[in-house]
């Protein structure tokens, strides 16, 4: 299956808005992220698509995307969703391995790629540590904070 992260346009905006009818709590809606984005200039965000069809949504904060980007790059995904129905296919896993390696493209001297996620029973946090992500132990509001260690060649932590 071929997995890609095009630019959400006006012609898919519709598509990649309606996937959020079976998602879960853990998550915004699509439209509010995609809404969201057009305020923050940080704000990078595609959508997931799988031969030819929406399967979901990714967006990232990338620092170095301000006005007055800090010294250090600094990115973290922001908001991540793979349709239920679409869910435990791999999409979720390729897509998001398609999105460290751009972050590694654009951002060669990045250590370190941060998420967060709400604990609970459908928590995406173990599908992030099977991808390399660590627990921090620190939390943002509710949310546990896990990083992925980009010095490592898999991304995986020491």
């Amino acid at each position: 299956m071929k997995v890609e992260l095009p630019e959400v346009t006006a012609q898919t905006l519709g598509a990649v808005c309606k996937l959020d009818a079976e998602a879960n709590d853990y998550v915004a809606p699509n439209v509010y992220s995609i809404a969201q984005a057009y305020f923050h200039p940080e704000a990078w965000f595609r959508a997931i698509y799988a031969d030819g069809e929406p399967v979901g949504f990714v967006m990232l904060e990338d620092r170095s995307l301000r006005t007055d980007p800090p010294p250090e790059p600094c990115v973290l995904l922001w908001r991540y969703m793979v349709h239920k129905p679409r869910q435990r296919q791999g999409l979720g896993r390729a897509a998001l391995q398609l999105v460290i390696a751009d972050v590694r493209r654009r951002h060669p001297t990045l250590k370190t790629f941060i998420t967060s996620c709400m604990p609970g029973p459908q928590s995406p946090r173990a599908f992030y540590e099977s991808l390399g992500f660590v627990a921090t132990g620190e939390k943002d509001e509710d949310e546990d904070i896990l990083v992925l260690d980009l010095t490592q060649p898999s991304g995986r932590a020491r």
